[in-house]
């Protein structure tokens, strides 16, 4: 089994937003992160890095306003 953990940039840090993340889908200008248990979260932002291999994480980064 593959689950993730999604962290969100946001310049100078990266913070935690949710583990054992099993689905991520997206909509509109972000994504809804779902883990194990079905609890479901949705973040705005575009995805920066995945790293499905070694160390099963997923970084997204904050949309910024034009």
């Amino acid at each position: 089994m593959c689950l993730s953990t999604v962290y969100m940039n946001s310049g100078n840090e990266e913070k935690e937003i949710m583990k054992d993340v099993a689905r991520i889908e997206a909509e509109g200008q972000g994504f809804w992160l779902i883990n194990l248990f079905g609890e479901r979260e949705f973040i705005e932002g575009s995805i920066e890095t995945v790293d499905l291999m070694d160390e099963h994480f997923v970084i997204l980064e904050k949309n910024t306003s034009n």
